[in-house]
Parts: structure tokens; sequence; C-alpha cells
């Protein structure tokens, strides 16, 4: 195999954070190369290096054995190199065709056809018409997979993108990526799922701290050693329900009655859905992306008004309070966008913490927060937008540990989170509600919601079409019920 591309003693810094320390690394034609790393490691750093959106400080790029200066993903493009993002890189006031349009600079009428039999081959349902802000974030990145795919490829950079793909989906996208590779072309995979990794790449490269550590063959690592490699000694924490270890009241401290939701055009996106979450109960809401879970969350904690129904919290009729109000009584968020939804990426992380405080916070209290959820750089006073992404999630995560909520309402909330940082999230949650805590777990990984779930409640076309006890059902068995009502 001949190299396609080459990373020459590459670092990069953004002001004390060291993101990259002179890496090297060879991609060479027709190998998926799968770059593994918790939260802050460089991963997307690495990736974005090489698709133009940062610079190196130090080192350089070499494309066929020539040397190479990407300023921009335009100059990444003409030798081949397309990354679908780990957040959708999209405009949000044009519709689905016209980014693809944009991306690959092709007039309308000419990919209409393609973008369509692209999405009818991954079963995706969604109007190529749409403005993009009209979409949830699993549908964005749908549109950057397709985006990516359509370019054709030389070296694609699939940066944390397969992550919350429903499996038929995820397997679609693993044929695709194996029909770059069998036409010489690459793939650099960057993933938080180790098993993914060791399946589906022919190479393994890990990453900690800016520096890489570790550069093995798929099939001569087991995953207990990728673990040790990636957190060095670091437990794996373990989740239990421990929810079930408490006796759970007949009274739903949550209570959605009869809800009707509208999108921005007047269409029914939650429709006469009923809901209830007890004290000390993890209710896990699952489904095809686009059936109503983010409608039907942004209702839950104020973001989006009901058309009809009820919403009540601990008896008390919320429908048409402000987030705010429904904050200060105990309703709390966790979104699966933190750069959109969850910080003030200008403020600091101490500043964050202290937004959301109803308390004077000691310094040592800032320090425990950032040491218990391992915030890398674990320095208070550094900027949010500095921090890698499963590192801001951190910051959002934090205030459960500030003020205690009553409910706790989650989208995705473990989207950008290493192995273990996920683990340390399930462990808050269950612990959380074995304390008398409650959570709402809207999730899109089948896996994470059966784990932490003691009801899991189906959604499709804007209804719950199913309640069941997370002991009566599995992971195949959920995703038939999904499919069969989508």
């Amino acid at each position: 195999m001949s190299n396609v591309i080459r990373v020459v003693e590459i670092s990069k810094r953004f002001g004390d954070i060291i993101a990259l320390d002179n890496i090297s690394l060879n991609i060479s034609s027709g190998e998926i190369v799968a770059v593994l790393g918790e939260n802050g490691s460089g991963k997307s750093t690495l990736a974005k290096i090489l698709y133009g959106l940062y610079t190196p400080d130090r080192g350089y790029i070499e494309v066929n054995g020539k040397q190479q200066v990407f300023l921009s993903p335009a100059d990444a493009k003409k030798y081949g190199i397309v990354m679908v993002s780990q957040r959708p890189q999209l405009i949000d006031e044009l519709t689905v065709l016209e980014n693809i349009s944009l991306f690959l600079n092709k007039p309308l009428n000419k990919i209409y056809n393609d973008i369509n039999i692209f999405l009818q081959e991954f079963n995706i349902r969604i109007n190529i018409a749409s403005p993009i802000h009209t979409l949830s974030y699993t549908e964005r990145q749908y549109i950057e997979m397709a985006k990516a795919l359509l370019a054709r490829p030389r070296l694609l950079i699939v940066d944390e993108a397969t992550t919350y793909l429903p499996q038929s989906m995820k397997i679609k996208f693993f044929e695709m990526m194996k029909r770059i590779v069998a036409t010489n072309g690459s793939i650099i995979f960057i993933t938080h799922k180790i098993p993914e990794a060791l399946e589906f790449s022919t190479r393994i490269i890990v990453l900690r701290r800016g520096r890489i550590v570790g550069e093995f063959d798929s099939n001569n690592i087991s995953l207990d050693e990728l673990r040790r490699v990636m957190f060095g000694e670091t437990a794996i924490i373990q989740t239990t329900k421990q929810a079930q270890d408490i006796p759970i009241i007949k009274d739903a401290i949550l209570k959605i009655n009869n809800v009707l939701v509208e999108d921005e055009y007047g269409k029914k996106a939650v429709e006469n859905v009923s809901l209830d979450v007890k004290q000390g109960e993890i209710v896990g809401v699952v489904g095809i992306a686009g059936n109503g879970q983010r409608e039907l969350c942004e209702t839950i904690i104020g973001l989006r008004k009901v058309k009809k129904g009820q919403i009540l919290f601990e008896g008390r009729d919320i429908t048409h309070i402000p987030p705010n109000k429904r904050i200060a009584i105990g309703l709390y968020y966790i979104p699966e966008d933190p750069f959109r939804d969850g910080v003030f990426l200008n403020l600091t992380v101490a500043e964050n913490i202290k937004i959301f405080s109803q308390r004077k916070i000691e310094r040592k209290a800032f320090q425990d927060i950032i040491s218990k959820l391992n915030i890398i750089p674990a320095n208070p006073g550094v900027k949010v937008h500095k921090l890698s992404g499963g590192n801001v999630q951190k910051v959002v995560l934090s205030r459960i540990f500030i003020n205690i909520p009553k409910v706790i309402v989650a989208y995705n909330p473990t989207r950008m989170l290493d192995e273990y940082s996920s683990r340390l999230v399930a462990s808050t949650l269950t612990k959380f509600a074995s304390l008398g805590g409650s959570v709402l777990l809207f999730s899109e990984d089948l896996d994470e919601a059966l784990a932490m779930g003691n009801r899991i409640a189906v959604m499709s076309r804007g209804k719950v079409i199913g309640i069941y006890n997370y002991t009566a059902i599995n992971r195949s068995e959920l995703e038939k019920v999904m499919v069969a009502y989508a």
C-alpha cells in the first residue's frame, strides 16, 4: 500500500493548552485507521488540521510525497480529503439540498436525484427542501454524512459521527466506508466506541494528552488492553440500576398529559403523548431520530409551546411557565449540543459553574468538580471555547453537582463523551435516581437507555407507541418496534 498522507511532527497549542505534541503518522491507501483517546486527547484537533480548519504551529503534512499547506477545507478537498465532523457543519438558514449543493459545488438540479437515492438507501426520511434549523442534531449528522459520501473522497475523516446512528444505518455507513477503501481510498475513523474500532479498522492509534501513546494492528490487541492504554489504570466505572433498590412512589413527580406540539410549519410533531416519571425512576425515551423526541424534550423544559395538553411537576401545572422558573423548582436539562444550548463559550469553566449556582461556591469545590468529571485541562480559569467537545459537555454536567435537582431531563447526554466519561455520567444518573431523584433520558443509544432505564418509552411519528419494563425487552426487540412503526 502506498502512503496517501504523512503527518510529520505536528504540534498545536491553544494558549497554554497543548492540543498536539509532535505527532507523526502515515495513512496508506486502502486502510481504515481508527483514532482513539479520551476527551481532550487531541483527536479532533488532528482531524481539523488534516481538513484545513486549523494550521499547525509546527510540522507539516505531505500528500503523495509533496509538502502541502491546507489553509481551509477547500484546500483539503482539492486533494480528495473530506470530513464528517463531530458537530454538523451546515448553514441553518439554507435547505438540505442547498447545503449539499454548496458543499459539492454543483447545481441543485444535478444533485437532486443523487441525494434522494442516498437518503432512500439509508432509509432516512428527511425532506431535502427542509431548512437545516428544523432538523434534530442526529438528522443534521445524516446530512453531514450524505454530503461527505456524495463527494466521493479519497481520504474520509469520520470524527465521532457514528455514535448515535441506528444499528441498521451504522452497518450501511460502515459498508460505504469499505467501498471507499476497496477503491484504494482511506479512512481516518475517530470514535469513542472501542469495539467499533476493533471491528472496522485495520490499524488503531491511541492519543493521550496530545501524544501518540500506542499504535496497534486491530487484530492483535484486546478491548481491555486498549482501555488500559487509553485511560491508564483508571478503573472503568460499572453502572447498575441502583434505582431498583428503593421503593418507587405511586404518584409521578413529572407528568405529561395528552400533549400536542407543533413544529415550525404548524404540523404535529408530538401528538397526544402521555408519559410520567416517578420518584427514584429513570425513564428512557428512544426512537429513530426525527420522530418527535427532540420536540417533546424541548417542550418539557419550556423551549417549545404546548398546543394542547398539560405538564405537571409535583402536581403543579408548569405547562406555560418559562425555562428559568422550571430550573428554579428543580427541573434540570442536559442538552446534546452543549456548544449551542449548554454553556457560555466566552466565559471560563468557573464562571459557567457560578452562573448555574444558587449559592456561593468555594474555590476547592471547583477543583473537586473538575477532578470528579476529569475535565481537561483541570484549570477553572480556562475559557470554555478552548475545550474539546467532550469537556464542554462535562462543564454542562457540572451543574448536577452544584444544586441538587429533583428531575433531570437529559437529551443524548453522552454523545460527545469518551467511554470512561460516558460511564461516569451513567453512574451519576443512576446514583441520583437511587437517592430519590428522577431522570427522563432521551437517548438514541439503545444500549445506554436499557442500561439505565427502569422503563423504556418508544416514540414513532410523534407518538409514544409503547412503554416497556427494562426486564421485558432487549435491544433487538426495541429496534423491531421502532422500525415496525417508522
